[in-house]
């Protein structure tokens, strides 16, 4: 993904995430559009486009450590990221909330 795809996302993750040890980077891995990182935890940021056409982020956690942090991590994303701007969790984090 480009360095200016999912510019005011990546800023607003970085915001909600600062108290928090770990660090978000842009990804090169295909279809993923950044990563937070720790020793505990891992997220993944990815695109989704709806039936409507419309793009949004998908965050799943990719093998974290502590699964728990990881859950508080995304549902704080998805709280706080208002409007305009969604981090959506997937099915994985629901069947494990």
């Amino acid at each position: 993904m480009g360095e200016n795809a999912y510019k005011k996302e990546f800023v607003l993750a970085k915001e909600i995430l600062a108290g928090f040890d770990g660090k978000l980077k842009r990804s090169n891995a295909p279809y993923q559009a950044f990563k937070f990182k720790s020793d505990k935890v891992c997220l993944v940021f990815y695109p989704h486009k709806t039936s409507a056409g419309n793009y949004y982020l998908r965050v799943r956690d990719e093998g974290s450590k502590d699964r728990v942090l990881a859950n508080i991590l995304m549902k704080k994303l998805f709280k706080e990221s208002g409007s305009g701007v969604l981090f959506c969790r997937n099915k994985q984090w629901e069947a494990t909330s």
